[in-house]
């Protein structure tokens, strides 16, 4: 009876495989959820000519699988995988593997009981991480000052003290990462920064001066990212370089270049500052360290700005001792204290990204 029984099941598979073949090379539409229950129950038949045939019209059409859950392409290229080890043929076997993964990264944290250690040897074989990353960061801004230069309409008491003192500002912006290698990535991203400043100076009598400063820039860094492991606990360094656009209102002098200017918090003076860097271009050198979970990717980034001092336009006022040197047609004149600075910056974030999809080496 028990042999009569496997031979009417034999004879069932065979019918349905038939039949499901038939179906699918003249169906218009392939349903790959349901080729994959077809395939499925083949597999586990013992019939893997059969159960790969059933799912190569999806094998072979990005299109098909577009219409199906993750979940479920996962489940086809397993199978697959399986049916080309039962069939004796490892390099398709690894192929599907591959694919496997970029459907279902975290696969190796779910094997199956059925899963033949062939399989599970390819799976460890294999490496999968986010190939695209798209998210938004954010954080604060810490500026490193230099006073280069410094003049003053008025009369200072002798050994006048001028003083830089810096404040905590933000950025934010959105950014995009996309995998090269097994360790290298290239990041792109679009942002806002803040600098905070305060310049203090003092006349006669003690009176002091304070103007609070604060520049914004757009940003744009494009930068080359190192990981230097492969776990989900992934340190990094990272380097390139990023464009910077002004966005405060400023006045800008044939001889002298662009200036901004503030006026002093408790008194009506003002002042013009002076850039004494290239702002339009700067390197960007640093690092961190990102949590991969299973769509999304934590970071805590670190990163120091660094602007090319300009020469040329400092020295524009070697020949300037005061204001009394300076030509009273210049639109920054009026002022009464005028500062040349050096400003690069230092700055710290938390990144949230989201992994749109991924990569298998």
């Amino acid at each position: 009876m028990s042999i009569m029984r496997n031979i009417k099941t034999v004879i069932s598979a065979c019918i349905l495989a038939f039949f499901l073949i038939s179906l699918n090379s003249n169906a218009q539409v392939v349903n790959c959820s349901e080729n994959y229950e077809a395939a499925l129950k083949l597999y586990n038949y013992g019939m893997a000519d059969s159960a790969l045939n059933i799912l190569k019209p999806c094998l072979e059409n990005k299109r098909a699988l577009d219409k199906v859950s993750k979940e479920t392409c996962a489940n086809i290229f397993r199978i697959a995988a399986l049916s080309s080890i039962m069939k004796g043929d490892p390099g398709k076997a690894e192929e599907y593997v591959k694919q496997l993964l970029k459907y279902q990264p975290d696969y190796k944290n779910n094997l199956r009981e059925d899963d033949l250690m062939e399989f599970r040897l390819m799976l460890n074989k294999t490496f999968s991480q986010p190939a695209l990353r798209f998210g938004a960061m954010g954080g604060t801004t810490i500026p490193v000052l230099k006073l280069q230069k410094k003049y003053s309409d008025y009369q200072t008491s002798f050994g006048a003290d001028y003083n830089l003192e810096r404040s905590i500002g933000y950025q934010f912006g959105i950014t995009g990462e996309k995998t090269l290698t097994k360790n290298i990535s290239v990041e792109v991203a679009a942002g806002i920064t803040q600098i905070l400043f305060k310049y203090t100076s003092i006349g006669l009598m003690s009176a002091r001066y304070q103007y609070d400063q604060s520049l914004m820039f757009a940003e744009i860094p494009v930068l080359v990212r190192y990981y230097l492991t492969k776990s989900s606990i992934k340190p990094y360094l990272q380097g390139g370089v990023s464009g910077k656009f002004s966005l405060n209102a400023s006045g800008k002098s044939d001889l002298y270049g662009i200036c901004w200017f503030s006026k002093s918090a408790n008194s009506d003076k003002i002042l013009a500052t002076f850039l004494t860097d290239i702002k339009q271009f700067g390197l960007v050198l640093g690092g961190g360290i990102g949590y991969d979970l299973k769509k999304i990717n934590i970071r805590l980034d670190f990163r120091y700005n660094y602007n090319f001092k300009n020469s040329e336009r400092s020295s524009k006022f070697d020949s300037i001792t005061g204001y009394d040197d300076i030509s009273a047609e210049e639109k920054f004149y009026y002022t009464d204290d005028i500062n040349l600075i050096s400003i690069k910056n230092i700055q710290i974030s938390i990144g949230f990204l989201y992994n749109l999809k991924y990569k298998v080496f």
